[in-house]
């Protein structure tokens, strides 16, 4: 298992996380952020 540490300047990124693991139901912050690297790598293959 892999850590990560978040910096002060990463705060509006949290926020912008946590928004969209708010409005889409998701039950964790880890899940929020699978979803998101999942969808941004789709359609980084897609547009390739």
């Amino acid at each position: 298992m892999k850590n990560i540490r978040f910096t002060d300047s990463d705060k509006e990124l949290i926020e912008m996380i946590i928004d969209y693991q708010n409005n889409h139901g998701l039950t964790s912050f880890v899940s929020a952020v699978r979803k998101l690297c999942k969808d941004a790598l789709e359609i980084e293959k897609i547009r390739h």
